[in-house]
């Protein structure tokens, strides 16, 4: 069979969707040789990298009741919207000092490096480190700081980023996860306007950026979730954005079991977007 890359893309709480993605791959017996993740999906990415089970991805999620708080202290001096202490102490707690080399799966996370304006791409150090860089939306979350260098969410430069996958495994099957889609059926209006309108505008940019850069992945699932908030971290929006992306992920399967030749009658490989 040959080998196989997954691509998860950001999209905040409807990113949880790539658990059930994964969870659909599992019961067919698919695990892949290379996860390559962008802010929530980083954060899947990373967990189910470490060695981390479909259920105890199903738990953390449904631990995560909000993503954090609005914080007048951290708006005004540390620049961002929310306080994100429970979210850094939940992922410190189940990463710890794992690293990139102590991963089941080959692990890459996608980040913005602020000082110079370049992709980051971490595939060594630690993978709570790598995480946190990938997740740090520009206004809302915090930046991190790793060696000098200060980071921001992955999405602002590659939301998606099968070039990166398929630079690492330029002979893999790449299936890439998109829970964003077309930005017209994402606009937030929630309780906080400042927080609308930067989701808003960060979502604008990085879905226009995915739009108009070549598909590099053999199969592209988007998962359109209008009626899930990406700043709803609640336990029904969880539930219901796991459930989506395991529908989708099952209604691939048959094609994805073709792709990687593990079926008879393997089809011709094909570059091609599909919802």
């Amino acid at each position: 069979m040959k080998k196989f890359a997954l691509v998860l893309s950001g999209g905040a709480a409807k990113g949880y969707a790539h658990i059930g993605v994964i969870k659909a791959l599992e019961k067919h017996g698919l695990k892949p040789d290379l996860i390559v993740g962008t802010s929530m999906g980083a954060l899947v990415g990373g967990l189910y990298a470490t060695g981390k089970s479909v259920q105890e991805l199903e738990e953390l999620a449904l631990k995560i009741k909000g993503i954090g708080y609005f914080s007048l202290f951290s708006t005004l001096f540390k620049g961002n919207l929310l306080n994100i202490n429970k979210v850094k102490k939940l992922l410190k707690s189940n990463l710890g000092e794992i690293t990139h080399d102590d991963c089941k799966i080959k692990f890459v996370s996608v980040s913005t490096e602020l000082n110079t304006g370049k992709e980051k791409h971490f595939s060594s150090g630690k993978v709570y480190d790598s995480v946190m860089a990938s997740i740090s939306i520009p206004g809302v979350f915090p930046s991190i700081t790793i060696d000098g260098n200060t980071y921001c969410d992955g999405g602002a430069l590659n939301n998606l980023p099968e070039d990166v996958a398929r630079e690492l495994l330029p002979e893999a099957v790449i299936v890439s996860v998109d829970v964003i889609g077309d930005y017209a059926k994402q606009y937030e209006k929630g309780h906080i306007k400042m927080m609308d309108t930067l989701l808003n505008a960060t979502t604008l940019m990085t879905s226009n950026v995915v739009k108009n850069k070549p598909v590099f992945a053999d199969l592209r699932m988007v998962i359109s979730q209008p009626s899930i908030s990406q700043a709803d971290f609640s336990n029904k929006a969880a539930t219901k954005s796991i459930k989506k992306g395991e529908i989708i992920a099952e209604n691939h399967i048959e094609e994805i079991l073709n792709l990687l030749g593990a079926k008879d009658g393997i089809v011709k490989r094909t570059r091609k977007k599909s919802t």
